[in-house]
């Protein structure tokens, strides 16, 4: 790393291991407040092992949708159980995305977990017209909720979440956000 330049900002790296506060691209400390306590966390379940194989309908027959996980400390603190509507939000979306509550052990308190392989707006998941003529679709393809839509934008560059300059891909960690019930 000590002889490789950052993509944002041209300046090298250290070359050493160190603690950097979650930022935009520009250098600006990410700082979203009390307002949006908790964090989001996406992963892969086993049947969905990449973010396009709701194209599968197999697989979307064994997992027809995703769930926002949340500790069972957190459901008790907020009056959800599992299969309760949930709204997730964040700064760069203050609407929010609705989905079904699953309230587990599994996770540590504060933590919001959605896996990101649902929620898809194209792949075949609605209709289009290409030259006058309708296209086939499949809504099960855009079953569940996608992640993606809340996380945390670059104030810089806002059509893009965080990025995450070591790996060079989406900061899929850095987003605070607030759950209600829907």
């Amino acid at each position: 790393m000590a002889r490789t330049r950052d993509s944002v900002t041209g300046k090298y790296y250290s070359g050493v291991p160190q603690y950097v506060p979650i930022a935009h691209s520009d250098g600006t400390a990410v700082n979203d407040g009390a307002s949006f306590p908790m964090k989001l966390i996406t992963f892969k379940v086993v049947q969905h092992g990449q973010g396009r194989t709701n194209v599968n309908p197999w697989l979307m027959l064994m997992a027809p949708e995703n769930y926002v996980e949340i500790s069972a400390a957190d459901g008790s603190r907020l009056g959800v159980q599992t299969g309760d509507l949930v709204r997730v939000t964040s700064v760069s979306n203050t609407a929010g995305i609705v989905g079904k509550a699953k309230v587990t052990q599994g996770l540590k308190p504060g933590v919001v977990a959605i896996s990101h392989h649902f929620g898809h707006w194209e792949q075949s998941s609605r209709a289009h017209t290409v030259n006058g003529v309708a296209t086939g679709f499949d809504p099960s393809r855009a079953a569940g909720i996608h992640p993606g839509t809340v996380m945390r934008r670059d104030q810089r560059s806002t059509n893009v979440p965080l990025q995450d300059p070591i790996g060079a891909s989406c900061a899929f960690y850095d987003t605070s956000v607030q759950i209600t019930k829907a």
